[in-house]
């Protein structure tokens, strides 16, 4: 007989070691892997974390403009020290000045610019320093930095407007007649300063509101709004002011005159 040819029919490679799955049947769920359990775990804290902490922020938002940082007492207490002191500073920085040596030489009508003279020996303010720390004691560092520094000590210029401030006060060396210096405050007597009239009745103060403001991480409020009475040129009108905490004591943050 004739050799039969061997069946050369490639044999089909068995793909699923399993049997397979009866109809209706769902395959067998694979396990994640572990980095993407991980991975979900901390996506889920972090949202829970940033709604826990939007919830927490909210609360302490209502929570601090509702409170009061200082009672009824206390407040009147303290505008009772600072309207006086603040009247004092007023008249120093914006009003008349301080008050000349009696030997002070006289405006000099030809010559252009600041002329400063020595202030009375009598004041209690020898020097800038001294201004600097009668004057803190009242404003907030805040207000001295943003409106008395510059008309007090530190003078300004302003190129494109063409005009330039000297300052009003400046410590000086004064001649003595063994050729010996002594330090001494002196004013430019070429600014006459503004005539201050407000009254502002400190018995009169009642809180108004907490000012709370965001520092990028929490709520925070150092800042509080205040009404008071205030007379000028025979008018009586209210207005509100705000106080401001340094270092645990309220110091004012508007202008007072």
């Amino acid at each position: 007989m004739k050799e039969t040819k061997k069946d050369r029919t490639p044999k089909l490679k068995k793909i699923q070691d399993t049997e397979p799955f009866m109809a209706g049947e769902k395959p067998e769920k694979r396990p994640l892997p572990g980095f993407v359990k991980k991975l979900i775990l901390i996506v889920i804290a972090i949202a829970a974390l940033a709604a826990l902490y939007a919830a927490a922020a909210g609360i302490g938002y209502v929570v601090m403009t509702g409170s009061r940082p200082i009672a009824d007492e206390a407040l009147v207490s303290r505008m009772e020290e600072l309207i006086p002191a603040a009247e004092e500073v007023n008249e120093i920085v914006w009003g008349k000045g301080l008050a000349l040596h009696p030997e002070a030489a006289p405006l000099v009508e030809t010559v252009t610019g600041a002329q400063y003279r020595p202030v009375s020996p009598d004041l209690p303010y020898k020097s800038t320093s001294d201004l600097r720390e009668a004057i803190g004691a009242v404003y907030s560092s805040a207000y001295v930095k943003s409106a008395i520094n510059y008309a007090m000590f530190d003078g300004a210029e302003g190129a494109k407007e063409g005009y330039e401030l000297s300052p009003r006060y400046a410590d000086k060396k004064e001649l003595q007649e063994d050729g010996s210096t002594l330090p001494v405050l002196t004013i430019d007597i070429t600014n006459p300063g503004f005539e201050l009239g407000a009254k502002l009745d400190p018995k009169s103060v009642s809180f108004v509101r907490r000012v709370v403001s965001w520092n990028g991480l929490w709520w925070e409020s150092d800042l509080i709004t205040v009404s008071i009475t205030e007379e000028y040129k025979g008018t009586t009108s209210t207005r509100e002011l705000n106080l401001r905490l340094e270092d645990g004591v309220w110091l004012l943050d508007d202008p007072t005159y």
